[in-house]
């Protein structure tokens, strides 16, 4: 409630009760621009405390106007007190409201968030949930033909901001296991903004390779990435990046790392793929467009036509004497294009690994991945894709299509659902439990799979 008016220490205040009514106007006029700029809806707590706050103060100017002279004189001094006190109500509604927007100390702006009062500290979470139904059917399997069932294929929570000052980043990320449950570290990562286009990032995060796999698993075309990527792709590896972007068209990214794959690793561990040295390297030119809307692999309708165009390389060598067998020097690249127009888009890529040790023949793997989707409705979207690989043995080359829909209900809540057929054998070189493939029998060929997901993010 507002402080109590000791009446007499108060002189004349009024000249006429409606000079009162005027500044009554005033103050619910400033109280009522608060609830109007502010992301409060009807029933909120904050709402209803600011309203008693108006109820109240309304009581005690008629409190006033009841015991002062209604041809009394306003004084200048009193007109001031007045000010300052609906002053001191707009102070106090923005201290206890909780607004969107980079004024705010805490609320929701894409993810729930924290911040101290400067800006210098701030604490982003988000989270996703992937709940899918997967059904597969392979041709006189050696276990049985069908098989079906439920899974939380991701469960994450992600935490990023900044602290000393927003040039100061840092991300983590939280998977748990879709097989036991069990928590598992993603990213962790400590990033400096070094300025002139410059950053500098050190920890644990996805390498600077293929494309589909450094889309964010809730931003695929797909209900899962395709069998390419799940062999080709440079997972979550441990090392340093040095970052530069120039004149807003142009990113390149070199690192240096314990190489594909070597996420929560130690730096003496026996583990038997350890590298001596990695490095990779990727440049990206974006030829029209924003950098914002390649971030998914999808284009609704509105969107700017936009070209990006990307390119990578990656180089390991196995220590020296592991374990494992002889040193194995591994030299993988790719190259790939996306292209987003109003409703529709279209995305592509090759990739290529080439192996080499002592002793043993050398070997070249490909593959290649195209896509596209098209909206048929502000929400609906269908898409397909076509995937080929050859991992450089006798076996059937992997020839898969997939083709599918999505139910764009908001931007936090999507369903999928999709259906691929294998047109040669899955071989051992490029099954996946993940994406719901299976290993076919010597020979057999027509798998299909079928999965549908609801993904809810926040």
């Amino acid at each position: 409630m507002l402080p109590a008016v000791a009446m007499d220490t108060i002189p004349i205040l009024v000249k006429r009760v409606h000079r009162m009514h005027t500044y009554r106007v005033l103050t619910a006029a400033a109280v009522g621009g608060i609830l109007a700029s502010s992301a409060l809806g009807a029933g909120d707590p904050t709402v209803e405390a600011l309203q008693q706050r108006v109820t109240d103060m309304e009581r005690t100017i008629r409190t006033l106007e009841r015991q002062v002279a209604p041809d009394a004189p306003l004084s200048e001094a009193r007109a001031a007190e007045v000010r300052a006190l609906v002053a001191d109500l707009v102070s106090d509604a923005d201290q206890r409201a909780t607004f969107q927007g980079s004024g705010s100390t805490s609320g929701f702006d894409g993810g729930f968030f924290i911040a101290s009062p400067d800006g210098n500290f701030k604490l982003k979470m988000n989270g996703q949930i992937q709940i899918r139904y997967v059904w597969t059917s392979q041709d006189d399997s050696p276990t049985d033909d069908h098989r079906a069932g439920f899974e939380n294929r991701r469960t994450k929570l992600k935490f990023k901001g900044h602290v000393v000052d927003p040039t100061w980043e840092y991300g983590i990320t939280m998977a748990f296991s879709n097989s036991d449950g069990a928590a598992g570290l993603e990213d962790a990562f400590i990033m400096k903004d070094l300025e002139n286009g410059w950053t500098i990032k050190v920890g644990q995060f996805k390498l600077p390779f293929l494309r589909e796999e450094l889309v964010s698993s809730s931003a695929q075309q797909a209900v899962e990435r395709s069998l390419v990527n799940e062999r080709f792709n440079q997972d979550f590896a441990q090392g340093i990046e040095l970052g530069w972007e120039a004149n807003d068209q142009w990113h390149f990214a070199f690192d240096f790392s314990d190489g594909f794959g070597s996420r929560n690793t130690r730096a003496a561990s026996a583990n038997t793929t350890d590298t001596e040295y990695a490095f990779t390297a990727r440049a990206e030119y974006l030829a029209s467009g924003s950098w914002k809307q390649f971030k998914d692999l999808s284009a609704a309708r509105g969107q700017e036509t936009g070209v990006l165009l990307g390119a990578a390389a990656h180089y390991q060598k196995d220590d020296f004497g592991n374990s494992a067998g002889p040193e194995v020097e591994r030299f993988t690249w790719t190259v790939d294009a996306s292209a987003e127009f109003d409703g529709w888009n279209l995305f592509g890529y090759v990739v290529g690994n080439h192996l080499s040790a002592d002793g043993a023949a050398d070997s070249d793997q490909f593959g290649v991945v195209v896509q596209g989707g098209v909206y048929l409705s502000e929400a609906l979207e269908v898409f397909a894709r076509y995937e080929w690989g050859d991992d450089d043995s006798s076996a059937d080359d992997l020839s898969v299509i997939t083709v599918g829909l999505n139910q764009h209900y908001n931007t936090y809540l999507k369903a999928s659902v999709d259906f691929g057929y294998a047109l040669n054998e899955v071989t051992g070189s490029w099954d996946s439990d993940s994406a719901g493939w299976r290993t076919d029998g010597a020979g057999q060929d027509g798998q299909f799979v079928a999965r549908a997901q609801i993904q809810l993010l926040f």
